[in-house]
């Protein structure tokens, strides 16, 4: 296993249509390279308690969540993670959240190259859409 200073978590959420990141002011935090499973991490965070029903509703749901990760420094790029909360702890007037989820190897140019393959092959509007969900899923897995 390796671990790492964890220096920023973002959550991805959704308002109406539209996609954001909301940032976790985190206290402190780490992340495990579980290395035992392909991709598989373990991320422990403490923060406010303020954040305490977003981490426990997903718990309690059962429902993964798409988060990006900074580690060691703050020039380091994000990665991207789904990943289910394991725990929701309260310490001491904060919350300790676990989450345990895979990394989502989705980097800017892997994405572009497939849409644009996507769209020299004929495919346009709804079919692109349709047609790049199927190939992310498979690049997913």
């Amino acid at each position: 296993m390796k671990t790492f200073r964890l220096i920023s978590i973002e959550v991805l959420e959704k308002a109406g249509d539209e996609l954001y990141n909301r940032e976790i002011s985190i206290q402190d935090g780490l992340i495990i390279d579980r290395e035992i499973d392909k991709d598989r991490w373990l991320i422990e965070f403490l923060i406010p308690k303020s954040y305490y029903e977003l981490f426990q509703e997903n718990h309690e749901r059962q429902q993964e969540i798409v988060v990006q990760v900074r580690i060691t420094k703050s020039t380091n790029p994000k990665a991207t993670i789904v990943a289910k909360v394991n725990s929701v702890n309260e310490i001491d007037g904060d919350i300790n959240v676990i989450l345990i989820g895979n990394l989502v190897n989705r980097e800017r140019e892997q994405v572009e190259h497939m849409l644009q393959d996507l769209i020299e092959a004929g495919y346009q509007g709804v079919s692109l859409l349709k047609k790049f969900k199927e190939k992310n899923q498979e690049s997913f897995y």
